[in-house]
């Protein structure tokens, strides 16, 4: 998809490695924060400038019996 001329938001706003949105339940990996990202937004690169804000929820996989995924929030036009 990448390749088709989309561009993943997330990445566009943050270089930053180690942001993920998946922690499997197994082995401590939330609190070792070995994680993987495979929750994206994908938006075509010729509105991207329309993206304001885009950010992983991290802080709701601290609730009781969290799902192993968080959500992506992305704000456009603002």
């Amino acid at each position: 998809l990448i390749n088709l001329g989309l561009s993943d938001a997330f990445r566009n706003f943050n270089s930053n490695t180690d942001n993920y949105t998946f922690w499997d339940y197994m082995g401590g990996s939330w609190q070792k924060n070995h994680g993987m990202r495979i929750d994206h937004f994908l938006i075509s690169n010729n509105i991207i400038d329309l993206v304001k804000k885009i950010e992983i929820k991290k802080n709701i996989r601290n609730q009781t019996k969290p799902s192993d995924h968080v959500p992506i929030e992305c704000t456009l036009f603002d």
